[in-house]
């Protein structure tokens, strides 16, 4: 009698579909893992902004303060001081400094009103005009000086001397002392070159409606000055701002909500 070879048959439908349902286990276990990594990432990168808010927001939330930064001169038809080889325009420093004053404000938790961000020619009078017509609530105008001889940083206001000008430029050079300077030259009142019985005061001054002040950050004719602003644009930006947004508190137009010593 002979034996009957058996036959194995394959159930090809039911293989795929086993195959499907594997798959779908896999990629459910994929998702689950990347949902749990995910979950754990957002919360660090949450704490992290909070952190940083925190080390940089001084002005509360729903308060606003509008400071308008100017830098001095611009364009060829205004390059304002030279250093003494010629080379180094005074606009473009005034510039730098001011970009880089603007982006710490911002940080701080401020608006910023720029007269000019790129190195073009804005007519004088314009300058505070601008201010005025958004409402500014402080005006800070940053140059280089120039002399024979002259080093350090002075701070200008309107010759009377008023007493919120004056404490605007006070925070500002204090500050500027901190960081480091050639020299504290104090503030000074009026115009450079009269007497402030002359009644003689800078247009950005004398034209401004808010509290103002004109940096003069050092000589761009000494290579002292040269120096100390090449190597400390930053810490000089940074320590502009927060004396800025401290006069603001000071003057009662803000409050701020992060008391934490600087950096």
């Amino acid at each position: 009698m002979e034996k009957q070879n058996k036959q194995t048959y394959i159930y090809w439908d039911r293989v795929v579909i086993a195959l499907c349902i594997f798959v779908l286990i896999i990629i459910f276990i994929v998702m689950g893992i990347k949902g749990i990594i995910n979950a754990f990432t957002d919360d660090e990168k949450s704490k992290a902004v909070q952190a940083a808010n925190t080390d940089t927001a001084l002005i509360g939330e729903g308060q606003e303060l509008l400071v308008c930064i100017d830098a001095g001169h611009g364009g060829e038809e205004d390059c304002g001081a030279l250093s003494n080889d010629e080379k180094r325009f005074e606009s473009n420093d005034d510039l730098n400094m001011a970009l880089a004053v603007e982006k710490n404000l911002k940080k701080l938790g401020a608006e910023v009103l720029m007269t000019r961000t790129e190195d073009k020619y804005v007519e004088l009078y314009s300058r505070p005009e601008m201010a005025n017509d958004a409402g500014a609530d402080l005006y800070v105008s940053l140059h280089r000086n120039s002399a024979q001889t002259g080093q350090g940083v002075e701070v200008w206001v309107n010759y009377d001397a008023p007493d919120d000008d004056t404490l605007l430029a006070k925070n500002i050079l204090e500050g500027l002392d901190e960081v480091g300077i050639s020299q504290n030259r104090g503030v000074q009142y009026g115009y450079q070159g009269y007497d402030p019985t002359a009644k003689v005061n800078y247009v950005v001054n004398e034209k401004s409606n808010m509290p103002s002040c004109l940096v003069e950050l050092g000589f761009i004719t000494d290579d002292e000055d040269n120096r100390l602003f090449d190597e400390n644009l930053d810490a000089y930006a940074k320590s502009i701002a927060e004396s800025i947004v401290k006069s603001a508190e000071e003057l009662n137009m803000v409050e701020i909500s992060n008391k934490a010593e600087k950096n």
